[in-house]
Formats: structure tokens, sequence, C-alpha cells
């Protein structure tokens, strides 16, 4: 069974290549590398945030692969919507590594972000924003998870 833990600082660079990999299947909008690095550094840093500093908290899970390798990971943090106080974990982004999608890495994430629900009390916000292989994840997702709503995405050349 393949096991999920919690990133280390030292997985940074191998972080960072899972997430190019999930921006450039499924970004919307162009990379601002610096403030992409900005969240996932807090994430794997949490201890050199500033007790004062009430912003971005969040963890990334990952799967080990070979030496130095992550196969998968997920970036899930606290959010909260614009009318309300009460917190949620939202999930940032989880991608399988293209050589490793043909394994059960995908649920064992999605287990994983579910797990987080009962460790920290709070409910799970995710979905699909991709244009890539998207129906396939949405089926995945629905087996698993409980189907809330749907998302739509009109860029100014499409009006």
């Amino acid at each position: 069974m393949t096991d999920v833990r919690i990133a280390k600082p030292t997985d940074f660079n191998e972080v960072w290549r899972l997430f190019l990999h999930a921006h450039e299947e499924n970004g919307m909008f162009p990379l601002s590398s610096g403030k992409a690095e900005w969240h996932i550094k807090r994430a794997l840093e949490p201890e050199k945030i500033h007790p004062q500093d009430t912003g971005m908290r969040g963890v990334i899970g990952v799967i080990d692969g070979e030496p130095n390798k992550l196969e998968g990971g997920v970036f899930l943090t606290i959010g909260s919507f614009w009318y309300t106080d009460k917190l949620h974990i939202e999930e940032y982004t989880l991608l399988v590594d293209p050589d490793h999608r043909r394994s059960n890495h995908a649920k064992t994430l999605i287990n994983w972000m579910k797990s987080q629900v009962n460790e920290v009390k709070l409910p799970l916000l995710t979905g699909i924003l991709s244009n890539h292989r998207t129906e396939a994840k949405v089926r995945l997702y629905e087996r698993m998870l409980p189907k809330t709503g749907a998302f739509f995405f009109v860029k100014p050349e499409d009006n």
C-alpha cells in the first residue's frame, strides 16, 4: 500500500517539479513563480511563519518514489469563503507524476485528503479545474467524494 507523508523543506525541488506539471496541464492563468514559491515554502516550513502572521497555512502530502523523487502530491490549505468566518480545507492542486498515472496514486491522495477532514475537523473543498482529461478526473472524484456544484470558465476572447 502506498503511503502519503507530509512534505519536508528538502522536498522543495520535487514539489516544485510536480507543481510545474500541474500548472502546465491545468493552469488557468500565467504562472507567478514568486507567488507560487511563497505558498509552497509556507507549507513546507510552517515553523518559519511568525506567530502573529495570520496568512495562509497549508500542508503538502506526497508519495515517495525512487530516492529523491516524488510520484505524486496534493497541496491543501486552510481557507474560508468571503461570506463566513467558518474555515475549510481547500485543495490547491493534486498531481500524479505522468510516469506514475497507471497506479492508484490519485485514489491514495484523495483518500489522504479525506483523512485530513477528520484530523483537523474541517470540511474539505476540492474539485477539478482542468482541460486535460477532465471527464476522467471528474468520474474519479464522483466515485470517491460527494459532488456539490460545478465550475465554468470564460476568457475575454470567448465572450
